[in-house]
């Protein structure tokens, strides 16, 4: 009988593990590698214009299914406006749980591409064709329509929305970890956002008009499909030429379940406090811009002008947007944002002065554009910088969790208050068939569109005077540097 070469095995197994012990080392040290280099690297103005892209895309279909869906909903296909704000509320709800989903998943994807941008590339394609299928509803009975309805808008929202745009959002932590460089990639990002926004609320009507009428089907489903074709090629530009550079080290790898990830971003406080910003700002924000193509056609007798008020909004936020760099760095992201929010709450408060006057309303809506500028110019950054404080105080990096929960409020919060609205006027004898309104439905719209923001920008004030992140920001990434270090030389 043969005795086992017991000291060839042992041998053996000692090679197996030196081999995996010089693996180790070897991957640590290119992740400390690449830490250091997102901490120093300078992104290009390409890359950044890049990444900007991947925001004009999402909100070329996010505004056309969000902004003016629900108008076709009611006034084109003739549909209830309280069933819809229904589906609309179920889907947000729905999107805010698919939201968090996926931030853990994206946590533990990766690829030769990394863990974010890969998702650009899947559903640049399917993303788009989902859209044209919003609006081209059979005529399958009033039934068969809301079931349409509900399958085809929580396919876009819901589900593919979802899992294309928490991974956008989160890749500007992993794009760089400097503070001032991801303050200048948000302004890239809400800058071409908005300038997609200006196209859509500027064009669509007049476009969907051109086409036969904002009563017809036919006319919704072209528009629908150029821009879904313009969007699918914007993501895919913004998967090509983006690069993500910040990894987790080996330490942070350890399994962190989905509960533990709530736990974790829950303890962030400064991270509880932006969540908080977001929310309310959308739930001001929701139920006016539910009823703002109403408003605009049984208020102000043009339909028009609903895409007109929006943009002229947008185009302070425009141009004030890159001066938002400068004066974050000398002030501090807080300041600037909370300055903006005192813009935007005094424009809500003169637009009650004269309402019915076109002119006076576009004035207001200049002045909100000044506020909207910081805001937008802000909050992605902010919230990146959110990323690097849970990492310091919990030892535990989750930006795809952190980021998706960001939005769960933010979605949950705006299909609440867009479903409010509909219902709300609905229940006050709103008919989008008919010729003209009743007196409740009309002061209802007034009030939604008016009154009801004032509230929640008072709120969001209190919400940033709370904040002191810009102010420890220095200390934090100081002691994330040290731990490196110390990582790297053990």
């Amino acid at each position: 009988m043969v005795r086992p070469q017991r000291g060839r095995k042992r041998e053996g197994d000692s090679s197996v593990a030196s081999k995996k012990v010089w693996e180790d080392k070897t991957m640590a040290a290119k992740e400390q590698t690449s830490a250091r280099q997102s901490l120093t690297e300078k992104i290009s103005t390409k890359e950044k214009i890049s990444y900007g892209c991947g925001d004009l895309a999402s909100n070329l279909i996010l505004v056309l299914t969000s902004t003016f869906v629900a108008y076709f909903y009611t006034d084109a296909l003739g549909l209830n406006a309280a069933i819809i704000g229904s589906i609309m509320m179920f889907s947000r709800f729905a999107d805010g749980v698919t939201d968090m989903l996926m931030g853990y998943v994206m946590d533990r994807v990766k690829t030769k591409y990394g863990k974010a941008r890969p998702w650009l590339l899947w559903l640049a394609i399917p993303i788009a064709v989902a859209c044209v299928l919003v609006f081209l509803v059979p005529n399958t009975g009033t039934v068969g329509k809301y079931i349409y309805v509900t399958i085809t808008y929580n396919l876009v929202t819901t589900f593919l929305y979802t899992m294309i745009n928490i991974p956008y959002g989160a890749l500007t932590s992993l794009m760089s970890r400097d503070q001032g460089q991801r303050t200048v990639i948000n302004v890239f990002r809400m800058f071409m956002a908005q300038f997609g926004s200006l196209i859509i609320n500027a064009s669509t009507l007049p476009l969907v008009n051109k086409m036969g009428g904002s009563s017809n089907q036919k006319s919704w489903i072209i528009v629908s499909a150029i821009y879904a074709v313009v969007a699918a090629i914007l993501f895919l530009v913004c998967f090509k030429n983006t690069k993500e550079r910040v990894t987790v080290s080996s330490e942070q790898k350890e399994e962190v379940n989905f509960v533990q990830s709530l736990k974790l971003i829950f303890k962030n406080s400064q991270w509880l406090l932006l969540c908080g910003i977001w929310i309310t700002m959308c739930l001001g924000m929701g139920a006016s811009g539910a009823v703002g193509t109403y408003y605009a056609k049984y208020i102000l007798m043009n339909e028009n002008m609903a895409g007109f008020i929006s943009s002229v909004s947008i185009i302070p936020v425009l141009i004030l947007m890159p001066f938002c760099v400068p004066l974050s760095l000398k002030y501090g992201k807080r300041n600037v944002a909370l300055v903006g929010t005192f813009f935007s709450l005094a424009s809500q408060l003169l637009m009650v002065i004269n309402p019915t006057n076109a002119t006076w309303l576009l004035v207001c809506s200049l002045i909100k554009g000044v506020g909207s500028a910081t805001l937008t110019g802000t909050i992605f950054a902010m919230v990146a910088d959110t990323i690097e404080y849970g990492e310091w105080k919990n030892g535990t990096r989750v930006e795809g969790m952190l980021y998706s929960t960001t939005t769960f409020g933010a979605k949950v919060g705006s299909g609440f208050a867009s479903a409010v609205a509909l219902w709300v006027i609905s229940a006050a004898g709103y008919d989008g068939l008919a010729a003209t309104q009743t007196a409740s439905a009309l002061s209802a719209i007034k009030a939604l569109y008016l009154w009801v923001p004032i509230p929640f920008y008072a709120i969001m004030i209190l919400f940033y005077v709370f904040y002191k992140l810009d102010k420890i920001y220095p200390q934090v990434m100081e002691e994330l540097k040290a731990r490196e270090a110390a990582k790297e030389k053990y």
